[in-house]
């Protein structure tokens, strides 16, 4: 793979991650529409947990390195 190539995908992904974030998190933050606190709970813990362990696969990837 050359780097034009690598450069492009590399772009694409980071735009996608941008289009995700504005258009899915942004309004599900400040428009909370989950009325149960129980349901707000979980939907948090799953979206910390996700963070974390994207985290700890960043970190375990720096230290192979």
């Amino acid at each position: 793979m050359n780097d034009r190539v690598l450069i492009i995908t590399l772009l694409s992904l980071l735009g996608i991650g941008i289009v995700g974030v504005l258009f899915i998190v942004v309004p599900w933050v400040w428009d909370r529409g989950i009325p149960n606190w129980k349901e707000l709970l979980m939907d948090d813990g799953l979206i910390i947990a996700a963070l974390a362990l994207f985290v700890y696969g960043f970190y375990m990837n720096t230290r192979m390195h």
